[in-house]
């Protein structure tokens, strides 16, 4: 794997080829096997999964944490009481501040 800086993005072939892989990973689409380096590949030449980054792992727990938190006040015996009195309860400002 060589890395080189280049000035700009437009008329570089490896810049080019590199814009075209980065569309498509950004669309989900997987590189073939073996148009991958080995320490990207299995022994079957099928792309290896990588782990999530630590941001996107954050991300992924608040969003479970806040829906487990709707869960459980959706669930409770005060919700409908809640509701009656405030009928937007959770209202959004109080969204926004858990948010």
């Amino acid at each position: 794997l060589a890395l080189r800086w280049t000035p700009g993005h437009k008329g570089i072939a490896g810049n080019e080829e590199a814009d075209v892989q980065a569309k498509r990973a950004a669309r989900n689409e997987m590189s073939e096997g073996k148009e991958l380096p080995r320490s990207l590949r299995s022994r079957e030449n099928t792309p290896i999964t990588l782990p999530l980054s630590k941001s996107a792992t954050k991300q992924l727990f608040q969003d479970q944490l806040k829906n487990e938190a709707r869960s459980i006040m959706r669930n409770s015996p005060r919700y409908e009481f809640l509701r009656s009195i405030d009928p937007t309860f959770p209202s959004n400002n109080f969204k926004n501040i858990i948010d």
